[in-house]
């Protein structure tokens, strides 16, 4: 049992600059009424992997990931708020349903300024929507390097 109590991590999904969920302009997730986690203000359009795990769903318009974690996690990572209403416009998935992946592998590649052209925000939650499997040990927000920043640390609960 003592393999369970070892500290764990989400990393960075993008370049830029890890925030709170506070401070993510959607209540639905600056609330925690999704899930914990943290978001991402990108700088660059390429989104990673924040976990090792197994890809459960791809939005039809690319802009939404859920993976489900070797370890039990169910992490969402959301790119841009209300993107939905682009239809895909502006987004390259790189994995499908069912795909292994590991924390720092691409998921999406996002026009960053098409988004901001359009009227959207481009910040990127990463929630965990099955928070009572984790104890988060802490958050570390900070300048991110997409795939290798650790942000999130956790143990299984």
């Amino acid at each position: 049992m003592l393999f369970q109590k070892k500290k764990k991590t989400l990393l960075a999904v993008a370049d830029g600059v890890a925030v709170p969920l506070s401070a993510v302009p959607d209540e639905a997730f600056s609330s925690g009424m999704l899930g914990q986690g943290f978001a991402v203000k990108p700088t660059a359009g390429t989104v990673y992997a924040p976990i090792d795990g197994k890809v459960e769903s791809v939005s039809d318009t690319r802009h939404a990931y859920t993976l489900l974690s070797d370890d039990g996690l169910d992490v969402l990572v959301h790119v841009g708020i209300d993107t939905v209403e682009l239809k895909g416009e502006g987004f390259l998935s790189m994995v499908s349903v069912g795909d292994r992946v590991k924390a720092g592998d691409v998921l999406a590649r996002a026009d960053l300024d098409l988004i901001r052209e359009k009227g959207f925000k481009t910040v990127i939650p990463v929630l965990v929507t099955n928070p009572e499997k984790m104890n988060v040990t802490d958050t570390v927000y900070t300048e991110t390097v997409g795939g290798k920043t650790e942000i999130l640390h956790y143990r299984l609960a």
